[in-house]
């Protein structure tokens, strides 16, 4: 399957609010049975068993409505783990909903508003992650931010995305259908796997970015999950 991309109607800044919210909750729903949240928090945990002395600041890039950040925050406090969590959004509407359902949630989050395309990522995290965003840019564009990602985490850089294909496709497709009745998740999900990258593409990618020695994982059923530590340079 070629790459394509079109404009995905949540990425319109002009987009109504409660739409917006509409859509942030099925996608919400579709990471939650994709089980994205289980595998970062896999890493997280190998990640604490040797940085027990101090809390593990987690940054998650383009964190949309902030379910992924909120699930980790909820998880650490269950299993006792010190960890402190920040979700950053270029949209104030998903940076408001994000707010609101940490509130509602309990859970000890904290969002601000970023366009990390253009501006510098806040120093000082010793994880930086970030979901269903890669494929969002073009090539040059994600090796910038993994150059970007790789400068400013203290040890771990973690990115998530689909993989684009005929399977992932209609895997997305039917669910997208099923979970959510936002029209604009109807829309955006196939969009999102037709412009998401291969597991070979996002391997040169990050290879020109300098994580050369990273990990890439097939997540089931549609995912891919990039590891790198700087202990890998």
């Amino acid at each position: 399957m070629l790459r394509t991309r079109r404009a995905e109607l949540m990425d319109d800044p002009n987009l109504d609010p409660l739409l917006h919210s509409e859509a942030l909750r099925g996608l919400a729903q579709l990471n939650f049975f994709s089980f994205t949240g289980n595998e970062i928090w896999q890493q997280l945990k190998i990640f604490s068993e040797h940085n027990r002395s101090q809390a593990i600041r987690v940054l998650d890039l383009a964190t949309g409505g902030g379910d992924i950040p909120i699930m980790l925050a909820k998880r650490a406090r269950c299993a006792g783990l010190n960890f402190e969590f920040v979700g950053a959004d270029i949209s104030p509407t998903a940076v408001r909903f994000a707010n609101e359902r940490a509130t509602k949630e309990k859970a000890s989050v904290s969002f601000l508003e970023l366009n990390v395309l253009n501006q510098n990522i806040p120093q000082g995290f010793d994880v930086i992650m970030t979901s269903l965003f890669t494929h969002h840019l073009d090539p040059m564009q994600v090796i910038d931010l993994l150059v970007k990602m790789r400068s400013a985490t203290n040890q771990l850089v973690l990115v998530n995305d689909l993989i684009r294909g005929a399977f992932s496709l209609t895997i997305v497709s039917l669910a997208t259908k099923i979970l959510s009745n936002s029209k604009i998740v109807h829309h955006d999900g196939p969009a999102s796997v037709r412009a998401s990258y291969t597991i070979d593409e996002m391997r040169d990618m990050a290879k020109q970015s300098g994580l050369d020695n990273c990990i890439i994982h097939h997540s089931f059923p549609c995912r891919m999950l990039l590891v790198w530590r700087k202990s890998y340079e």
